[in-house]
């Protein structure tokens, strides 16, 4: 499937940007039928770069709220479980 995330190529080069990117040429997370998951575990592995506890908030951080549905533009992942993310399908954009 080929896809491009919403935002990700025309942003400055914050965590957002390099997380939504590495999304978009598969280097993280992975697909399922409910869309693109993303774990915790994934995401610290990949960001091994940064050394602070930044990695630790980022993805509670970017969390939609329990009874929401609609993403933000800081809020855009779904918590399916401890460590498990799901990427709000409005973020993807299918080619």
């Amino acid at each position: 499937m080929s896809m491009s995330i919403r935002n990700a190529s025309n942003e400055p080069n914050n965590l957002r940007h390099r997380f939504l990117s590495a999304i978009e040429r598969g280097e993280l997370g992975h697909v399922e039928s409910r869309g693109i998951i993303i774990t915790t575990k994934e995401f610290r592995f990949y960001f091994s770069d940064i050394k602070t506890q930044y990695t630790v908030s980022f993805l509670p951080a970017a969390t939609i709220e329990p009874g929401r549905t609609h993403m933000t533009y800081t809020k855009y992942l779904f918590r399916l479980r401890k460590g498990v993310y799901l990427l709000h399908p409005d973020m993807v954009l299918k080619n």
